[in-house]
């Protein structure tokens, strides 16, 4: 028994059945050990997502651009993110909501810092930029992975026909918000960030 098998172990768990599947108990008879000889390795089942979290983060491969403009690393780096939560759909939740303090956490954060940084933002200015893009990010992609059967997600079912005269503009794109076109939606909502970022002034 090692550490390394156990969060192995981990994180095919949680690939399968989600982070709330995981139990030191469970991760045991998976391993078809017993429940103490974990322990030895990993004292608690906090740690244990934590590393599961950051072996995945470590598999993150760096988004290439062949362009020097800010605006193009932007959207790569939110591409390779989106790749990312493709990838480990049922893991992606896990990621959202880890503080990764890890080289493989910072080695994300240090890029977007890079590309605000290109466009002339810095210090608590860039952090906030950040949050705020890591907000539409968690947000349209945990979203997209809800609701996409192929990662995992249940397909929502079409509106029921509400009453004109109580929601008029619903009703008048009732057909709209009963579908979703992913791919649109993302790039949609990653332009209108870096128009915001263009028009920021201090």
């Amino acid at each position: 028994m090692t550490r390394t098998r156990i969060v192995d172990a981990a994180v095919r768990l949680i690939e399968r059945e989600g982070v709330e599947a995981v139990s030191m108990r469970r991760l045991a008879a998976e391993l078809g050990a017993g429940t103490m000889s974990l322990y030895n390795h990993v004292p608690n089942k906090a740690l244990l997502v934590d590393l599961a979290a950051e072996r995945i983060m470590a598999q993150a491969k760096p988004y290439r651009v062949d362009s020097d403009d800010w605006r193009d690393h932007i959207r790569a780096h939110a591409r390779a993110v989106r790749e990312l939560a493709h990838q480990h759909p049922r893991a992606f939740v896990m990621l959202a909501t880890r503080r990764l303090s890890s080289e493989a956490g910072f080695r994300t954060i240090e890029a977007a810092l890079t590309n605000l940084d290109r466009a002339g933002f810095r210090g608590k200015v860039a952090v906030s930029m950040m949050r705020a893009m890591v907000s539409y990010l968690l947000g349209t992609l945990m979203r997209e992975v809800a609701t996409s059967p192929e990662l995992g997600g249940i397909a929502l079912s079409a509106y029921e026909p509400v009453e004109m005269g109580a929601f008029p503009l619903s009703a008048g794109v009732l057909d709209e918000l009963g579908t979703y076109d992913h791919d649109q939606e993302f790039e949609f909502g990653l332009e209108l960030l870096i128009t915001a970022l263009e028009r920021y002034e201090d």
